[in-house]
């Protein structure tokens, strides 16, 4: 990875942090040691383990799979987000971590924009 995309997924993480702060009224950090271990990007908010991609060509299934291995490694629910350039945040949510008795099973998945994905995660914080 270089530097530039490393620096524009830094900055990513941050205006995605900013927004989620504002939304969930809970600050949301970055997770520093995440490269050393793998983590998700941030753990800040209760039950989730939050995944972060600004780039433009998408690769939502990897992603998450990435954002699945990282959740299950903490004790969380995934949720993955992402941007491309000149576009509005967008989430990826499992249906079974909103509507456990509905979707019994995980692999649902939905996609939602930001304002509604940070809704459903309100509702779950204690």
């Amino acid at each position: 990875m270089s530097k530039m995309q490393r620096t524009k997924g830094a900055a990513g993480e941050r205006e995605l942090f900013t927004l989620l702060s504002e939304q969930l009224g809970v600050i949301v950090t970055r997770n520093l040691s995440q490269t050393r271990g793998g983590g998700a990007d941030a753990l800040d908010v209760p039950g989730w383990a939050i995944e972060c991609k600004r780039q433009e060509a998408l690769s939502i299934a990897s992603w998450w799979s990435q954002a699945t291995r990282q959740a299950e490694a903490t004790g969380r629910k995934p949720a993955l987000f992402y941007r491309q350039s000149r576009k509005p945040w967008r989430a990826v949510l499992d249906l079974h971590h909103i509507a456990p008795q509905t979707f019994t099973a995980p692999g649902c998945l939905c996609e939602l924009a930001l304002s509604d994905a940070c809704l459903v995660i309100r509702e779950t914080l204690p």
